[in-house]
């Protein structure tokens, strides 16, 4: 008897442990809806019923017909966040690592060109950064050390045609064209007759 007895429990203590398991890993996909009562916000992290979220929100944008859905880990930004069209055109795809930015951000343009490329490593801009005019020319590029020290910057207007560019030493100081005007300047109109 006592043997069956130990049998069932520690049967019973194996199957608590799995439904433990498998309740914690199916909370990461859990998805809640950006305006449910339950959420709250406190020192920076994301809360649900009072426990720290771990999970997706989803917050709908009905205005501009976008959906935005964020991953938390432990009430903070963690892993993917996806913005897009309701028809599911891809806008924007971004990562997260403990609240920090991390990893190769992408945005794109409603007509699919490419709006900004940038990369990051805990929080700080690395390697390039890039955005664009919907047009496909480049507004601007950036290029940082992998400690988040900028190196370089270019600049462009909507016609293609550069206005700045700046390297920057290790010192602080930096060479370079510095910019100038971006639009034709307004010309004066003649007074005829005016007194």
């Amino acid at each position: 008897m006592e043997i069956k007895a130990l049998f069932l429990i520690n049967f019973l203590r194996l199957t608590l442990f799995i439904l433990a398991f498998l309740f914690t890993s199916c909370q990461d996909d859990r998805l809640i809806d950006s305006n449910d009562p339950n959420i709250t916000m406190s020192q920076g992290k994301v809360f649900y019923k009072a426990e720290t979220f771990t999970g997706k929100i989803r917050q709908e944008n009905p205005i501009l017909e976008e959906i935005y859905i964020t991953s938390y880990k432990n009430g903070m930004e963690d892993a993917e966040y996806i913005a897009q069209k309701k028809s599911g055109q891809l806008l924007e795809k971004r990562f997260f690592k403990e609240g920090q930015k991390q990893g190769i951000h992408r945005s794109w343009f409603p007509n699919g060109n490419n709006r900004l490329y940038s990369e990051f490593d805990n929080g700080k801009y690395i390697n390039d950064r890039w955005e664009w005019y919907d047009n496909t020319k480049p507004y601007i590029y950036e290029k940082f050390d992998t400690n988040g020290k900028i190196l370089a910057t270019k600049m462009w207007n909507r016609q293609g045609h550069i206005y700045m560019n700046i390297a920057f030493a290790k010192d602080g100081s930096s060479i370079g064209m510095p910019g100038s005007k971006i639009c034709n300047p307004i010309k004066p109109v003649e007074k005829k007759g005016i007194e």
